[in-house]
Order: C-alpha cells, then sequence, then structure tokens
C-alpha cells in the first residue's frame, strides 16, 4: 500500500508488531494481490476463484475464517487505492 500510494491506511497500522500467527495471511495477501487482474476502472478485487487457484497451485489450504481475512485485507486495500 505505501508503494502504490505513499501513504500507509490508518486501517492497516497495528499498534505492535503483526501477530506470528496472522502473518502467513498477510504473506498470502501479498501474494494474491501481486497477481491480481486490473478491473475496468480500478483495481478487480481478489475473487473466491482467485483464492482457491492460489490455493490448489501453492498448496496451501486456507481455512474459511484466514479466506475472510484475505477478503477483508483486499476490501481496505482497494478502499484506500480508490480514495487516492
Amino acid at each position: 500500500m505505501a508503494r502504490a500510494t505513499g501513504e500507509i491506511p490508518k486501517a492497516l497500522v497495528c499498534p505492535h508488531e503483526l501477530p506470528a500467527p496472522l502473518a502467513h495471511v498477510w504473506e498470502w495477501f501479498c501474494q494474491l494481490a501481486g497477481a491480481r487482474s486490473a478491473g475496468a476502472f480500478s483495481l478487480a478485487p481478489i475473487s473466491y476463484q482467485d483464492i482457491d487457484a492460489w490455493a490448489r497451485l501453492t498448496g496451501h489450504r486456507p481455512t474459511p475464517a484466514e479466506v475472510g481475512l484475505l477478503r477483508q485485507l483486499d476490501d481496505v486495500f482497494r478502499d484506500e487505492i480508490q480514495r487516492k
């Protein structure tokens, strides 16, 4: 986000370091976000199909809760990009 906009959105700023149990979700999000397709007027959201294909290709098995976190991170990311 900082590279794309020059700022880190408040919604992504943690008062503490990223908890170790969640670090893998952030890494997964970075992988998925780097491979996303472009939308008509902005970034396309990371879809369930994208997550499914990524999981099959990488061998990762995200839980439903982790998939929800990935989608939430993507929502915040895209909202911040659109505000800029």
